[in-house]
């Protein structure tokens, strides 16, 4: 847009000079770039950097941060940002409030209400979906089916479609088991040969109802370990962080058994908090002792950089 501003200003110096066809083509292009500076809210795009940024929580991070020292979530945040400050003609959206905080959804879910071009929106969020989208397309067994209106209702539709599939597929069953009967007990009698082949050629030419199979539910069964000391991580006065500290001493003390959240706004420090208790990063100050026979899994936030393993390979590891 600064280059398009750039290139304005020189058809302002060359319009002094111009002749009138020259002038003319001159015009017509100011106009254009004029148009598109005004769509994209060149005039005032610091104050709406700095309302995307404030609304996703950016502000908070400082923009002057280089964006590899920032945070697998902060950075999700910084794309989606940059994608709604250039107000595409068309937004595709995959998940986009996986690391939102809910001031943050509330803001996005305004900011797509009023939104004038067409998104696409992939989330598992459905209070969200419902609030923001006006038609669903439902893909299954590799078709894609377009419904209008919000999810609640596709899911309205699509139970009365597939309850009304069900039942025809049950009349058409019980029609071709008449059909084959009539077909087996009749078509060797000369009586009523005809009236078999007729029946015969019905069957053949009929379009078949195929219901979709239920899809497997999985089912995982893991091997047990040993059974793991009763303290499974404990802390002394643990300082974590990198080259600033990021929190005050921790004492914390995990028992066997215990399911724990960490909660918090993005780049506060949580994963560094997991890295330091596995070793992965050296704490500032303080110890961590784990407990004897651990099997730790650990499920990161980021894949690792050049990882090419299939989705099948990472659960088998």
């Amino acid at each position: 847009l600064l280059q398009k501003e750039q290139r304005m200003n020189e058809i302002c110096d060359l319009l002094g000079s111009a002749d009138e066809e020259e002038m003319n083509v001159l015009m017509e292009e100011l106009g254009t770039i004029q148009d598109e500076l005004t769509l994209h809210d060149f005039y005032v795009i610091d104050a709406k950097v700095e309302e995307v940024a404030r609304a996703l929580g950016l502000l908070d991070i400082g923009l002057e941060k280089d964006v590899t020292d920032l945070s697998g979530g902060q950075r999700t945040k910084v794309l989606l940002a940059k994608l709604l400050l250039e107000k595409p003609d068309i937004l595709l959206l995959d998940e986009p409030t996986n690391y939102l905080d809910e001031e943050h959804i509330a803001w996005l879910k305004r900011y797509l209400i009023d939104y004038e071009n067409a998104f696409i929106l992939i989330s598992h969020d459905i209070p969200f979906l419902n609030e923001v989208i006006n038609i669903i397309y439902h893909m299954e067994n590799q078709e894609l089916n377009r419904y209008v209106g919000d999810y609640d209702h596709f899911q309205e539709v699509y139970a009365v479609k597939k309850a009304q599939l069900e039942a025809a597929y049950k009349r058409q069953q019980q029609e071709i088991s008449e059909l084959k009967d009539f077909v087996a007990r009749n078509k060797a009698r000369v009586s009523t040969r005809n009236m078999a082949m007729s029946r015969q050629k019905k069957l053949d030419k009929m379009d078949v109802i195929e219901l979709a199979a239920e899809k497997p539910k999985p089912e995982f069964h893991f091997k047990t370990a040993r059974t793991p000391s009763r303290f499974v991580v404990e802390t002394e006065d643990l300082v974590i962080g990198y080259d600033e500290p990021l929190s005050k001493p921790l004492n914390l003390r995990v028992e066997r058994g215990d399911k724990i959240v960490l909660t918090g706004s993005n780049g506060i420090g949580k994963t560094t908090l997991l890295k330091s208790i596995l070793g992965l990063i050296p704490a500032l100050s303080g110890k961590v002792q784990l407990g004897d026979y651990l099997e730790i899994g650990y499920f990161e936030q980021e894949m690792p950089k050049g990882n090419k393993n299939p989705c099948i390979q990472e659960i088998w590891d």
